[in-house]
């Protein structure tokens, strides 16, 4: 039974993790983060902070997002980049197995994608997911394919699902970033329908229906209601990740902001 849990991109809350965000981490009622490698920089110190952090209050990473980007391109044809993206899919899986997280999410490629590259970028990007497949069983990890916009790779369900239609569904699914439909915001209750079991993670935002803005949910286009009810009619189960611009002044201020959206958005 679809029953959500607060969850948020640890990033989206400020930096740097220090006392005032742990406490306020502490206090905030959140039951799962995701975990970007960059924000603990080279401080071994932090990374022993947070995991005291959450072995005391229950809180745990259900997801490490692996770092993207134009050099980190798993999909081009240049093998040096490529071989870099897949270096930070290998960082982001070691940080995951590190905070006992049990997924990935990444990025299937960066753009702009020309059209006449497309199908050779999406079999790099198959090819990069494929390589990983018996390096993720060994690790008992998933990995989380994300919905991105524009012409990047994945801008679609029918383009995701194709990117993971032959690898093992134990081991590949979908993170719906619900503010990178661009103009086809309503579509979203038909996306989450479409992807049904390989959807295993969410990035929860809003936006304006033509580009990414992270808005918090409900001050954008985003029908919520109808996106809550698809939830429920695929029975979904894994994390509700916030991934917004959180407001407030102070960490605890921008918690208690995603706590309230948290009680809105439940509810419906």
């Amino acid at each position: 039974m679809f029953t959500p849990r607060l969850g948020v991109s640890l990033h989206c809350v400020g930096q740097p993790l220090d006392g005032p965000l742990l406490q306020a981490l502490r206090d905030s009622g959140v039951a799962t983060l995701e975990l970007y490698p960059t924000i603990f920089g080279d401080n071994a110190a932090v990374r022993t902070a947070l995991r005291a952090t959450m072995a005391t209050t229950g809180i745990r990473a259900a997801t490490v997002h692996a770092q993207f980007g134009g050099h980190l391109d798993v999909s081009s044809l240049d093998d040096k980049i490529q071989a870099q993206g897949l270096g930070a899919w290998r960082e982001a899986m070691d940080l995951a197995v590190e905070f006992e997280a049990g997924m990935v999410v990444v990025h299937p490629s960066a753009e702009p994608i020309a059209p006449a590259e497309r199908e050779a970028r999406l079999a790099r990007s198959v090819a990069a997911l494929a390589s990983l497949t018996d390096y993720a069983r060994e690790l008992g990890l998933r990995f989380a394919v994300e919905l991105l916009p524009r012409t990047c790779l994945g801008n679609s369900a029918t383009e995701l699902l194709r990117l993971v239609a032959d690898l093992d569904p134990a081991i590949f699914g979908i993170c719906l970033d619900v503010n990178h439909l661009m103009d086809r915001p309503q579509t979203l209750p038909d996306v989450v329908r479409e992807l049904g079991s390989r959807l295993i993670t969410l990035h929860l935002s809003d936006y304006d229906g033509i580009d990414e803005k992270h808005w918090l949910p409900g001050q954008g286009v985003l029908e919520w209601g109808a996106f809550m009810q698809a939830l429920r009619e695929i029975d979904y189960a894994g994390p509700f990740n916030y991934e917004a611009k959180i407001p407030g002044d102070t960490p605890a201020a921008r918690f208690a902001a995603l706590q309230e959206n948290f009680r809105w958005l439940s509810s419906l």
